[in-house]
């Protein structure tokens, strides 16, 4: 008998492990969350950089650098390369035809069920580069940030855009977003662009690999702005490299 309950606790225990990572599309309603500021979860949405895309090794990045930096808190990274804002919109958020629908694995939904503490938006460049407005991507940005806010997030960051070697049209709009950003959220925004920028607002190129991701001191410049935000009184000082 004692087997047979050893057995069935087993089973239990390898179901719940099994279930506590996926992330499936339903309406359940949000949950509180139940982190504290001591030990917060933390989820980032965004798009390649985010995701590490120009590092030598996700460590490297900044959002890996950010991971190792919370030794007392949990960072879940749903950053997909493309991605835009309206791939995490809400998942029944309406939309323009002509826009992309929300992922319903890496959405504000999927963010949601993971019930963080505290959100993190990374989209820097892809929005202008599809031909969306500025407009567009504040509208969706305050969406997100609002939704998440109502299901018991604590705070929302979110970075501005970067440089990006492209065109003179896209670079004046990324700049738009970049203002916008900071203006509207002056005490959630994470400059990415100044620190990146050359005095020809495109990519600095001793912090690029292609003109569009930032190499591995890139994501070292763009740590450390995150954290200048994140933890704005802090023993961390950046390292000069």
């Amino acid at each position: 008998m004692v087997k047979v309950y050893a057995l069935v606790s087993v089973l239990f225990l390898l179901l719940g492990c099994a279930q506590s990572d996926e992330v499936i599309p339903d309406k359940t309603p949000f949950t509180p969350v139940k982190e504290t500021e001591q030990s917060p979860l933390i989820v980032i949405l965004g798009s390649s950089t985010a995701s590490g895309v120009g590092a030598s090794d996700y460590k490297h990045a900044w959002a890996g650098l950010f991971s190792a930096y919370l030794n007392k808190g949990k960072v879940i990274n749903l950053a997909r390369g493309g991605y835009t804002t309206y791939h995490i919109l809400p998942d029944t958020d309406a939309r323009p035809t002509n826009r992309p629908p929300s992922d319903t694995a890496r959405s504000i939904t999927a963010a949601l069920r993971r019930h963080p503490s505290v959100l993190i938006i990374s989209m820097t460049t892809n929005d202008v580069a599809n031909g969306y407005s500025v407009d567009e991507i504040m509208e969706n940005l305050r969406i997100i940030r609002a939704t998440a806010f109502a299901n018991g997030v604590k705070r929302v960051l979110i970075t501005t855009s970067m440089p990006r070697r492209l065109n003179a049209w896209a670079t004046a709009r990324w700049i738009q977003q970049r203002d916008r950003t900071l203006a509207t959220y002056p005490l959630e925004a994470v400059n990415f662009f100044d620190p990146l920028a050359d005095p020809s607002d495109v990519f600095k190129d001793e912090l690029t690999v292609d003109g569009i991701h930032p190499n591995d001191n890139g994501h070292k410049v763009l740590f450390d702005e995150m954290v200048k935000v994140f933890d704005p009184t802090p023993v961390y000082q950046p390292v000069d490299q």
